[in-house]
């Protein structure tokens, strides 16, 4: 089979680390063609023996939907794996990786109405939807309907993260994640702010309003190997997200040696189990006493990093790319009327 894929966000953390996961794992599984769709600067990002059809399309724009689908119906395709809701105006057969429905939450009212017609129309005519979580597969399949051909593929976690390495110094609580209404980082923050003699370190996004933060140290974007370091040493992750649909960072931190402290979202708890502990995100005292117990408790805090490192090795990218795999050839097949 010819496979296509949308690699415009392969350089992004979310969906480009599921695209770089993925990815590489399915070429490791051999057998199909894999064609990466993206403009020309991802060429160094792709796996050895990926064609690479350059695309250059703006994305959550109107041009991609006609731009990216030209570019797939003219590559001989059997099929096109879209990795995000947008999915292309496509003459040929497509499967989408629909992440979570938080759009569908948004305060802007264009945004709801853009992202449920996007999402509608990608469950529909798509001949498989993979989501990461059995928790976003019963939220798509209740708002959408085609519970049947869903399929839950979860994210793998990178090999960087099981092995040992540098360790970053300090004392120190650790948030990884953009500053998105739904990530909670304001209420943390507050929660944070009952501490003295430890740092919150914000990891991943822009958080220059919190630069001023007793205690707070902004550490914005870090590349994998920073980032893997700040996991090794931090006292523990906190993410106390309102929604997830998958919560990587918990997953990262877990296989890294660090405590994790989440939500209640369930997302957040199906990944994490019993490795984390699990509080109130709409509660500063309940996050603040979550701190304050792994801070506490050095037994509890040794017990969720076993639990976690064992839980985190569930999780590869293999056993993604073998799920998508397999989805991949049965909508394939389904297509060609082949038993």
């Amino acid at each position: 089979m010819r496979v296509g894929l949308d690699c415009r966000k392969i350089a992004d953390f979310g969906i480009g680390t599921y695209i770089r996961g993925l990815l590489r794992a399915l070429v490791d599984l051999g057998e199909e063609e894999y064609i990466a769709f993206g403009p020309a600067e991802i060429a160094t990002a792709l796996p050895h023996g990926v064609e690479h059809v350059v695309v250059d399309a703006p994305k959550y724009s109107v041009r991609e939907l006609f731009v990216l689908a030209r570019a797939a119906d003219g590559a001989r395709l059997d099929l096109f794996h879209a990795p995000h809701y947008v999915v292309p105006f496509l003459q040929t057969p497509f499967v989408v990786t629909i992440h979570d429905l938080i759009h569908l939450h948004r305060r802007n009212p264009l945004q709801r109405a853009y992202g449920r017609s996007m999402i509608g129309r990608a469950v529909r005519r798509s001949r498989e939807v993979f989501t990461v979580s059995e928790a976003v597969r019963a939220e798509i399949a209740g708002a959408f309907g085609h519970a049947e051909k869903i399929a839950v593929t979860p994210n793998g976690v990178d090999p960087i993260f099981l092995e040992p390495g540098p360790v970053e110094k300090g004392r120190y609580f650790l948030f990884v994640g953009n500053d998105k209404p739904h990530k909670n980082v304001d209420r943390l923050v507050e929660a944070f702010g009952h501490f003295r003699d430890v740092e919150l370190v914000l990891a991943g996004g822009n958080f220059e309003r919190f630069r001023d933060r007793h205690g707070v140290a902004v550490a914005g974007f870090v590349d994998i190997r920073r980032l893997a370091a700040l996991y090794r040493g931090a006292i523990a992750l906190v993410q106390p997200s309102l929604e997830e649909g998958f919560g990587l960072p918990a997953l990262e931190a877990m296989a890294c040696g660090s405590a994790v402290i989440t939500s209640t979202a369930p997302a957040l708890v199906e990944v994490s189990g019993d490795a984390a502990l699990h509080v109130d995100a709409e509660s500063i005292e309940a996050i603040t006493a979550a701190m304050q117990r792994v801070l506490d408790d050095d037994a509890l805090r040794a017990m969720m990093i076993t639990r976690g490192r064992e839980r985190a090795r569930a999780f590869t990218w293999h056993r993604c790319a073998q799920i998508t795999r397999d989805a991949y050839r049965s909508a394939f097949r389904l297509f060609k009327g082949i038993a």
